[in-house]
């Protein structure tokens, strides 16, 4: 495929060179002259293509599912004739091979086909979900999911581990990125909590904001970013995925819209739908959100995009349309700019043209909706630059230093107790003899989640290169420990093991998924992790809990029966290191809860905003350490938004603290400010808080 994407693109590079030379051709005038000189010279039809998106399996041999070659008359009907303007990688949808060069060669060929059947030479926009790295890459770094990101608290860091998902992602030809989440995380019973940045909104604003400017850090090196799920998502009452939620005006304005403000305002080039319904109405077909709240009140000028196959859920689901055309019409008529087709963009495509020569959609509206769409591929710098560099894809796909300091900053201790006259952690030569217990110790896939390769999580079979907590506590333990190992599986065989143990590490875990199969009604571990938890802990040795989950499970069976507790979350590729190196005490945990977690998962809601009246296991900010740290002197000044506090390490060793700064109290407290700190023993430093995008 690479040979013949590079004939393909010297074609088209001749191609341009001999053609006539127009104003949307000339990167120097403004965006906005070169679409409107574009669209002057676009037919309906080819207007109309820019307002959808196929996922690439429709374009490969096959049923629209199997990855595998291109098929001539797919591309020839979706490309060419429908001159569609936008292709996705959903889940999974990979090239065969899965390689980060076999990407980059697959969309310089998809590029290469669109610029050559396009009389205009209009390149494509393509998009994927790269929600915790380029993660449907096999062998790209895969950071920490969102939820452990957040109990960093560090804005810069999400920014960071954004801009190196955007370098990976352009490297090898996505440059449409449908991340970052800026739903809270307020019901952990919902499958997408680990996407979110947790229950504040303050917080979630600001990793949101920092995100979004990471992933946008250079039009040419990153990618366009996208806000979602406008609005109400995951919200509802049941914790479902994809579910109606009713939502007041109140809670709308105080909890939901300001992380959506301040994606906005920190200048998301797009924003995606909510799924579901809100008070009633399906956020597809709502010109009252879609319009005037996103529009007219948020001011945001970018593209709006459906999220897989919503606009044909206003038929086939919530049955506000009568069919596809009356579908169509009533999503782009109330503010939808692309609809996400997997397997029919050409027939949308026709659609749309078809309402359009009727009379039934305003030549104006299909105008703003193809200029929008053109305008991202300008700024993107599509026109000029649409190819990439096969050869330097795999290397731009891998940041495992930046990974092991994120998956280190989550690291989140929620329980240590005394052991032999002190801490049970960190573990030392005092535990010489530790057994590791557990198939999630020694199994990739618990750590890294969903969205990971596949849309589910790493398909049985896949090895992944990531360093597993087994593989992390074995490869730098200290000087005279040894680790062992038992699956679980066999009883009789942990108990033999453990007679010699001197401390048992036990790795939980959930099994990875996403969206509507990761939902859990009732946050439980599975029978087996339970039964192994009680059979640990009739042995009578000291037990460490290590919990690999994107959210607060029941624990009223595991905490009892752990002598510490360090929440792991999903801490991605180097996640195991990150493990050990807080179990050895390599580096203190710093991280802290970004949510509260329930005592029980029928005490919901249980969050800052709305307190449940059963106190939650452990509160939101939760965090400890194995040093102590003295705040004094705490200054916020809200006018300037601005804040300071003077941090003292007076424990016995060196650690990174995590700054939480609250305004108000009870249901009314939320965090204004946060920062980090590293302080030697006996070290004092005054810490200048970042003040977060959301608070007043």
């Amino acid at each position: 495929m690479n040979r013949l994407a590079c004939l393909l693109a010297c074609t088209v590079s001749l191609s341009l060179a001999s053609a006539a030379s127009f104003p949307y051709q000339n990167p120097a005038l403004p965006t906005a002259d070169r679409v409107q000189d574009l669209l002057s010279r676009m037919t309906p039809e080819e207007k109309a293509g820019q307002l959808v998106q196929i996922n690439v399996t429709s374009l490969m041999v096959g049923n629209g599912y199997t990855r595998g070659p291109f098929d001539p008359d797919q591309l020839s009907a979706v490309l060419g004739k429908a001159h569609v303007g936008s292709v996705l990688s959903g889940g999974g949808a990979a090239p065969v091979p899965n390689t980060p060069a076999a990407w980059a060669e697959m969309t310089n060929a998809l590029q290469t086909y669109a610029l050559n059947a396009s009389p205009l030479h209009i390149p494509l926009l393509y998009g994927a979900d790269g929600v915790h790295g380029h993660n449907n890459v096999l062998g790209a770094t895969l950071f920490p999911h969102n939820i452990g990101l957040a109990a960093s608290f560090d804005p810069a860091l999400a920014q960071q581990v954004a801009t190196s998902t955007g370098v990976a992602m352009r490297a090898t030809g996505v440059n449409w990125n449908f991340a970052p989440v800026a739903d809270l995380g307020r019901d952990p019973r919902w499958g997408r909590f680990y996407e979110t940045f947790g229950e504040d909104p303050a917080v979630v604003a600001a990793m949101v904001a920092a995100q979004v400017r990471g992933f946008q850090a250079s039009p040419l090196t990153g990618v366009a970013a996208t806000v979602k799920h406008f609005i109400g998502y995951g919200q509802a009452p049941d914790g479902t995925d994809r579910a109606p939620a009713t939502v007041s005006a109140s809670t709308l304005k105080a909890l939901l819209l300001p992380p959506f403000q301040a994606a906005i305002d920190a200048g998301a080039a797009s924003v995606m739908v909510n799924s579901g319904s809100l008070n009633g109405e399906p956020a597809h077909a709502s010109p009252q959100l879609l319009s005037s709240l996103l529009r007219s009140e948020l001011n945001f000028g970018g593209v709006t995009i459906s999220d897989w196959d919503d606009v044909d859920r206003l038929k086939s689901v919530y049955q506000v349309a009568s069919s596809d055309q009356d579908a169509v019409k009533q999503a782009v008529l109330a503010g939808i700019d692309v609809m996400m087709v997997p397997t029919r963009a050409d027939d949308y495509s026709g659609i749309v043209a078809q309402l359009v020569r009727a009379g039934t959609l305003p030549m104006a509206r299909l105008d703003q909706a193809a200029g929008r769409v053109l305008a991202l591929k300008f700024r993107l710098g599509l026109f000029e630059h649409p190819f990439v560099n096969a050869s330097e894809a795999a290397a731009k796909v891998v940041n495992r230093d930046l990974a092991y300091r994120a998956a280190s900053a989550s690291m989140t201790l929620l329980k240590n107790s005394q052991s032999g006259g002190g801490p049970l952690l960190p573990l030392s030569a005092r535990t010489p003899r530790v057994l590791v217990v557990g198939p999630a110790a020694n199994d990739a896939r618990y750590q890294l989640g969903g969205w990971s390769v596949d849309w589910q999580g790493v398909p049985a079979g896949v090895n992944v290169p990531a360093v597993t907590v087994l593989a992390g506590l074995k490869a730098n333990p200290p000087g005279g420990v040894s680790v062992t190992y038992q699956d679980g599986s066999r009883p009789a065989d942990v108990q033999q093991a453990a007679r010699s143990a001197d401390v048992i590490v036990s790795v939980l875990g959930e099994q990875p998924g996403a969206e509507g199969k990761a939902d859990s009604p009732a946050l439980a571990l599975s029978a087996d992790d339970l039964a192994r938890v009680q059979l640990l802990h009739s042995l009578g040795k000291p037990v460490v809990t290590v919990l690999l989950a994107g959210r607060p499970l029941d624990l009223r069976s595991v905490l009892p029966a752990s002598d510490a507790f360090l929440m792991a979350y999903l801490p991605g590729s180097e996640g195991g290191r990150a493990v050990a190196d807080a179990l050895w005490g390599a580096r203190s945990p710093s991280g802290r809860l970004p949510f509260s977690w329930p005592a029980r998962p029928d005490a919901l809601p249980s969050t800052l905003a709305s307190p449940s009246s059963v106190p939650p296991l452990f509160a939101f900010g939760s965090g400890l350490s194995y040093t102590q740290f003295a705040e004094r002197g705490l200054d916020i000044n809200a006018a300037a938004r601005r804040a300071s506090v003077t941090v003292s390490n007076v424990g016995p060793r060196a650690g990174q603290h995590t700054v939480l700064a609250y305004d108000g109290s009870g249901a009314a407290r939320h965090v204004v400010a946060v920062g980090t700190v590293r302080l030697e023993k006996g070290e004092t430093k005054t810490v200048a808080l970042t003040w977060l995008q959301a608070a007043k």
